[in-house]
């Protein structure tokens, strides 16, 4: 069952669709001109070798495609670029989008975020052990570290079935499985990793990478299967795979330019800096200015 099917550009009061859907194919279309003009060269080399081999005196030259390849990652960047203002302007914009107004994308995020920002800060406040009884885990003494994960994973999880739940979703699983990784299968120290995010500037930049997963998300499961079809396997998964490195990279940028305060997450303080870095992230994948 394909998540594209459910995608009506012509559907009165819906987003319109088409000039994002568009925007991705470019950006496709870009990879598959790519991998011609790889073939080519690879052609070429193979050619210029032999005739190398043919006359001693001929001087061996690589073709130079360099100018051809950069006019393809310019129009790559430009096509990237016009993903995320279409997915923006499906949206209802920017200030709508942060705030949880818009009826396409961001409400969803919203609710996912502030439950792993609320988990986080009372892990840190309280210990693991008093966060997980109090979302109704139960007594940590003698579960496994697997069955805290599972159960964040669930937490965390809206079981709605809507796209922008699915997003948030599985930006939410990405996140938390990234940081059980980094724990070594060690309770103690997933609760001192969780302790040093939100002690330091690191839960911002957690916050900061979940929007860049969020949005991600919402394009990949509305398009990749449709990407697939027109363009095969190998150019979908290579056109979603530039797609993310280049929100990511991105929101690494952000990272660094953003100061982030010492913020009290659990207060209205902390809503607002939540919505403010939601809009960074938008602001900073679509390239705006103000």
């Amino acid at each position: 069952m394909g998540t594209t099917q459910r995608i009506n550009p012509g559907v009165t009061n819906q987003p319109n669709w088409g000039d994002l859907s568009n925007s991705i194919t470019q950006v496709a279309k870009t990879l598959e001109q790519e991998k011609k003009l790889d073939a080519e060269e690879a052609k070429e080399n193979v050619k210029d070798k032999k005739e190398y081999k043919k006359d001693d005196n001929k001087e061996f030259v690589v073709s130079d495609k360099s100018k051809q390849y950069k006019k393809i990652s310019d129009r790559r960047t430009e096509h990237i670029r016009s993903v995320f203002n279409n997915l923006v302007k499906t949206g209802g914009g920017r200030k709508a989008i942060a705030s949880g107004k818009s009826p396409s994308i961001g409400k969803a995020g919203l609710k996912s975020v502030g439950k792993l920002t609320g988990f986080f800060t009372s892990v840190a406040s309280n210990g693991l052990d008093k966060a997980l009884a109090d979302i109704g885990f139960g007594l940590l003494q003698g579960k496994s570290f697997n069955d805290v994960i599972d159960f964040l994973l669930i937490y965390c999880s809206d079981s709605s079935q809507g796209m922008d739940e699915t997003a948030a979703n599985k930006a939410s699983c990405e996140i938390m499985k990234e940081i059980a990784a980094q724990s070594d299968n060690d309770v103690k120290k997933y609760q001192e990793i969780i302790k040093e995010l939100v002690d330091g500037q690191g839960l911002a930049e957690t916050l900061c990478k979940f929007w860049g997963l969020y949005i991600f998300e919402h394009l990949s499961q509305r398009f990749e299967e449709k990407i697939q079809q027109q363009k095969g396997e190998d150019v979908s998964k290579e056109t979603f795979k530039t797609i993310k490195n280049d929100i990511l990279g991105r929101i690494k940028v952000l990272n660094t330019q953003r100061a982030v305060s010492k913020i009290d997450w659990n207060k209205a303080e902390g809503k607002e800096e939540i919505e403010k870095i939601f809009n960074s992230v938008i602001k900073i994948i679509c390239n705006e200015k103000n």
